[in-house]
């Protein structure tokens, strides 16, 4: 006899993971009713929204047994996004119990892909790299990847501090937009625009955007717009954060 509670709370765990990492809501919401569905073939829901979890399956001695979790951490995250994908698939089809389903699922939630120190040096590299793929001059891509360095360094920071995203991407325009008018009051020949466009790019919500899209396109139109709107605010707080830089340094 499978523990209902058991089943529930790995349910949940695999639902926060995978939302957590930047899986998309309806995927989200598939895989929490695949799992619960292997103890109960009726009664069972599951829902997924942008920002909480609800899981319930029907139970003889309470009636039904439902379990809500509010998920507030954001990153972008593959790996763990197919890890939890082959456990569930691997649960669903027998291959593992649930207890093993469950170690290991929380042997990812507590794995890191990347160090920080990679974090913060690939973001510096794609910034530069994005400025010469925008047919940025060579200056302005080692502007870029400074700059990056430090929008790195700063999205680091965030995370252990859990400041507000808006604030993140605020203070990041606010570098990217600064930082760019006074490199190139030292090298005039840089180009202020390309070092712009190039440092802002680890900041841009393409993930969040492409899947409140994907969302409303499934019918889950809360998710969907709650992503876009805040999609729209990241935008709004990076163009803000250059526009007060550029200001700021007279520029």
């Amino acid at each position: 006899m499978m523990d209902d509670n058991l089943l529930l709370k790995f349910a949940l765990d695999a639902g926060e993971l995978m939302l957590a990492s930047g899986g998309e809501t309806h995927r989200v919401q598939d895989t929490m009713h695949r799992i619960l569905s292997v103890s109960h073939s009726t009664g069972v829901e599951a829902l997924a929204m942008s920002t909480f979890l609800i899981v319930s399956i029907p139970s003889k001695k309470s009636g039904s047994l439902t379990l809500t979790r509010g998920v507030y951490n954001r990153s972008v995250n593959f790996g763990k996004i197919c890890s939890v994908n082959e456990i569930s698939r691997a649960f669903v089809s027998r291959q593992i119990t649930l207890k093993e389903a469950a170690k290991r699922l929380e042997k990812i939630s507590h794995t890191s892909a990347y160090r920080p120190i990679s974090r913060i040096i690939s973001s510096g590299v794609a910034c530069g790299g994005f400025t010469l793929v925008l047919n940025g001059k060579l200056i302005d891509a080692l502007a870029a990847f400074l700059f990056g360095i430090l929008i790195g360094i700063l999205i680091n920071h965030s995370g252990k501090t859990k400041l507000p995203s808006f604030f993140t991407c605020l203070i990041g325009g606010f570098i990217a937009g600064a930082g760019s008018v006074i490199f190139q009051r030292f090298v005039p020949s840089a180009g202020t625009d390309m070092i712009i466009i190039g440092s802002i790019m680890p900041m841009l919500p393409g993930m969040t955007m492409t899947n409140s899209i994907r969302d409303i396109m499934e019918g889950h139109y809360i998710s969907g717009t709650s992503k876009m709107a805040e999609a729209l605010l990241i935008a709004f707080a990076i163009a803000g954060g250059v526009g007060f830089g550029i200001t700021t340094m007279g520029h």
